[in-house]
């Protein structure tokens, strides 16, 4: 009995005083709990990032091309369906529509799947400019989808547009856009944006940029960005996508348990 005991008192002992070893820590749980903080010295910098993150949203940035079929199938499976629909109240998502098209030394714009994606291209810039601050992945995601079913770029537009009510305001600035200098000029930004991406440069497309941040590594994560969108947000109230997904954590394990 007083072997049980000591080996109990041992075991308590060591559990209530036991210390992590800081350097060993991963710096994505830095900031996870106020121990770890206190203990590590972390707490001044996790302050500054939480005062500088608190109740912002998390802006991603997705480096695409129209005719790229990883690029559509990330659109209509995942951006907008899952990322769009469960976080739009979270997070800010830019498209910018150049991907590995190049710019040549006329000026004019070579694209990956030939002259037709430069034209749609262009008009997916146009149209977000036009969009101005309504968000034009509802309707990026219908065109491109039915680009994915092989209809007709004029035909999948008219539906979409009919589909999604656009109106004739936006489709009008749409069409002007396309026909003048502007076009072009959205083209030239987005190249420069595309080809200016830090501190990585992007190696193929659909690529993520997270809060400005371009990183080759976070690339093989594009379909696990719910949960990373889970662990990155700081705010007054959860997530409800968030939330929901852990009290379905919790109810499969109680399950097993019992």
């Amino acid at each position: 009995m007083l072997y049980q005991l000591t080996v109990f008192s041992f075991l308590a002992f060591g559990a209530v005083h036991a210390t992590a070893d800081c350097n060993a820590i991963p710096t994505s749980l830095w900031c996870s709990n106020k121990e770890i903080e206190s203990q590590c010295g972390f707490t001044a910098q996790c302050d500054k990032h939480r005062a500088a993150v608190h109740n912002q949203k998390i802006n991603i940035t997705v480096l695409i091309e129209s005719l790229c079929p990883d690029c559509q199938n990330f659109i209509t499976k995942q951006l907008y369906p899952v990322i769009f629909k469960n976080f739009a109240d979270y997070v800010n998502i830019e498209l910018i529509p150049f991907g590995n098209a190049k710019v040549l030394e006329d000026g004019s714009i070579k694209c990956q799947h030939g002259e037709e994606e430069c034209s749609i291209n262009k008009f997916e810039g146009c149209f977000i400019d036009s969009m101005q601050d309504q968000s034009p992945l509802p309707t990026l995601a219908c065109i491109e989808e039915s680009l994915q079913k092989k209809v007709e770029f004029a035909d999948a537009v008219q539906q979409c547009f009919e589909k999604l009510q656009i109106g004739g305001d936006i489709q009008r600035l749409t069409q002007s856009c396309l026909v003048s200098k502007l076009g072009a000029d959205l083209q030239t930004k987005a190249a420069a944006a595309t080809n200016n991406v830090w501190p990585e440069q992007h190696k193929f497309v659909p690529w993520i940029v997270v809060n400005g941040v371009s990183l080759t590594s976070l690339q093989g994560f594009q379909n696990e960005i719910p949960t990373l969108l889970c662990e990155w947000y700081s705010g007054d109230k959860p997530i409800p996508f968030c939330e929901a997904a852990l009290k379905l954590k919790y109810k499969k394990a109680s399950v097993r348990f019992f």
